[in-house]
């Protein structure tokens, strides 16, 4: 029986890890990394979320914040270590470009939002 029940948990652990990232699809080829939703919070208009792109030799996470009424993104900060390794130095707010990696993150999360 504590067999049955250790293994229930570690397969429990297993499911939740694989639900917490949510891949976030590209609008355009040609990048290598691949892009994936690790956390996000609404707040008003605005959307805090961390999210990783793991490429062909690195990892790296970066919080974001975007704003969907205006369509405009700051970074808050990265680490290419891990999540809570983040760094806080925010940026000021930009134009997202059509077709790069921080518009595609702006537009998954405002359509999820919606």
């Amino acid at each position: 029986m504590k067999k049955i029940f250790f293994l229930s948990l570690i397969l429990l652990g297993t499911v939740h890890t694989v639900c917490a990232e949510t891949f976030i699809p590209r609008s355009v080829s040609g990048d290598k990394g691949k892009y994936y939703l690790l956390e996000s919070k609404r707040n008003g208009n605005t959307i805090i979320a961390i999210h990783k792109r793991v490429g062909v030799y690195d990892t790296y996470y970066t919080k974001t914040e975007t704003n969907c009424s205006t369509m405009k993104m700051r970074e808050i900060g990265g680490s290419d270590l891990s999540v809570k390794d983040i760094k806080s130095d925010p940026t000021k707010w930009f134009d997202l470009v059509s077709g790069s990696s921080k518009s595609d993150l702006a537009n998954f999360l405002c359509k999820k939002y919606k």
